[in-house]
């Protein structure tokens, strides 16, 4: 016969576990760690080289003294908490989207990506099953289903609603590498960095900066000057949350028409008055499905809203409201704070031209000139910003417009030996390259040195010749290197137009370091100086970081 005691015993045993689960549930909540299902896409990336890989140190052939050597990449060893919301519009492109967000669940984007947002357009619903192979575990990716397709709108109501500071837009026609993800996503991070970073194919860039308008105000009673540019974003852009935020505030402010709310992107940096930051990206498109902008009916529609968007800014900029009449213009009024445009403060202009790298995270900047000194962009009406794109065109002529295309300055941080960056005009003195590879290199490791390295045509190894080598931990002190260029013939060939140029590699120390003798290598910034004014044009085929 069961006793009450063997009961009892019976009760306890079974309880006591049960009620310390629950306790420590309770304190440190439930740690059950979630599985992450395979990816079926990995394979196709790493065959595409998008997965993260050790690159070469050099273009030279057998070269045992650099076997040692490695890539100077910094920001790829972070190891801080995720913080960013990826965003992507499904609409006619759905295997498009499963690389994508393959991509982005990987794990060299786990400290930055912290969620992928899937904005669905499509009429057919999307659930978590659809996207299990992409290796993404449910928890990481969100799916919204829209009632209607709701075009570029969707991009910022979900980063909006985004539970990061941050977040990374992109369309579904296009693969933007993860270093390239680190590097925006560490830049719009700094002080005074711009509320939205855009990487754009040299054929965007050149249409942007053509586009750059500038106005100033005829008179005491307009609010501010203008000074914009149309960016778009779908090639990949890293913002802010509260830009995405502040700018819906603004349409609704304005009291933008559905049409309009859809067109966003067409709106979103024109009303911004302030020139965007735009970066030449490393571009890979994936095509396939049906484009909504491109062709002569898409063009005319992009025309449209853009101009419509500078309409809105010309009010704006001079009373505040969507449109200016006698009741919202006046001298004894408050001056309207509409949000997200920004209507005080001066302009500063940036001379400084970026393009984002591959392989290793970091950003080439340059001084360069792309175009001739005579392209304007101050206009007297702002709706003039099509014309002055046109005019600026005709100025630039044919051959500038294919050296901007075909030699831009990404060219020179692709890996490869055959593309070019290639300057419009001569080299000039003041003449700057630089590489920021976004924090201290001793972030990365202790380094025994760290070589600035080049290949280059034989033009532009007597320009190297004639720079300054200089680093820098904040871009403003700068340090002088103390050695001068080394040299070495390769067998590698660029290609410029019909021409094969045969290239060198010529490389620099930059710093020292010992741990004998307390020295530690460091340095953020790294770059070339030209001290005097040469008659040929700078022709770099890559530009990199090395060190041991």
């Amino acid at each position: 016969m069961i006793t009450f005691k063997q009961i009892f015993r019976a009760v306890q045993t079974v309880a006591v576990p049960l009620i310390l689960a629950y306790v420590v549930r309770l304190i440190w909540g439930d740690q059950t760690v979630e599985e992450t299902p395979a990816s079926l896409y990995r394979p196709l990336l790493a065959d595409i080289d998008f997965v993260p890989r050790a690159l070469p140190v050099t273009f030279r052939v057998d070269v045992p003294e650099l076997a040692s050597y490695e890539r100077v990449s910094v920001v790829q060893n972070s190891t801080g908490p995720a913080d960013t919301t990826a965003v992507i519009l499904n609409w006619s492109r759905f295997p498009n989207v499963l690389l994508i967000t393959s991509l982005l669940c990987g794990p060299w984007l786990d400290n930055t990506i912290a969620q992928v947002y899937i904005w669905n357009n499509h009429h057919k619903p999307l659930s978590y099953e659809d996207l299990k192979n992409t290796g993404c575990p449910r928890s990481k990716l969100r799916i919204h289903n829209a009632p209607r397709n709701m075009l570029f709108q969707g991009r910022y109501l979900a980063c909006a609603q985004a539970d990061t500071p941050y977040c990374f837009i992109q369309d579904d026609d296009y693969l933007i590498r993860s270093e390239i993800i680190q590097t925006l996503r560490a830049r719009i991070a700094e002080p005074g960095a711009s509320g939205a970073i855009h990487l754009l194919p040299p054929h965007e860039h050149l249409s942007t900066a053509l586009r750059e308008v500038h106005v100033r105000s005829p008179d005491a009673s307009h609010l501010a000057d203008i000074h914009t540019s149309f960016a778009w974003l779908g090639h990949g852009a890293m913002l802010r949350r509260s830009e995405a935020q502040r700018f819906l505030n603004l349409m609704r402010y304005l009291r933008a028409a559905d049409d309009e709310m859809k067109m966003a992107d067409n709106f979103f940096t024109i009303l911004s008055n302030r020139v965007p930051e735009v970066w030449f990206d490393q571009s890979f498109e994936l095509g396939g499905g049906h484009a909504f902008t491109v062709g002569s009916e898409g063009d005319e529609r992009n025309k449209d809203y853009i101009l419509r968007a500078t309409r809105y800014l010309e009010s704006l900029a001079h009373c505040g409201h969507a449109s200016c009449d006698t009741s919202t213009i006046g001298t004894d009024q408050a001056r309207p704070k509409p949000p997200y445009v920004t209507l005080d403060g001066p302009y500063t202009p940036s001379e400084q031209t970026h393009a984002a790298c591959r392989g290793s995270a970091c950003v080439l900047e340059t001084n360069i000139r792309l175009a001739p000194e005579s392209i304007s962009h101050f206009a007297t009406d702002v709706n003039d910003i099509l014309t002055l794109e046109r005019r600026n065109a005709d100025i630039l002529g044919e051959a500038g417009k294919s050296n901007y295309l075909e030699h831009a300055p990404s060219n020179a941080v692709d890996l490869k030996a055959e593309t070019v960056f290639r300057s419009f005009a001569h080299a000039a003195e003041g003449d700057t390259i630089s590489l920021d590879v976004l924090t201290d290199i001793s972030d990365a490791r202790e380094w025994t040195a760290v070589e600035l390295v080049w290949l280059v045509g034989a033009a532009t190894e007597d320009i190297l010749q004639a720079c300054t080598f200089e680093w820098s931990s904040d871009n403003v002190t700068w340090h002088a290197a103390a050695h001068n260029p080394i040299c070495y013939a390769t067998t590698r060939e660029a290609t410029i137009g019909d021409e094969q140029v045969p290239l060198s590699e010529c490389s620099v120390q930059m710093v020292l370091g010992s741990s004998a003798l307390h020295l530690r290598a460091t340095g953020r910034y790294y770059r070339a100086r030209l001290i005097e004014n040469k008659s040929e044009r700078w022709v770099v085929a890559e530009v990199w970081l090395r060190g041991l």
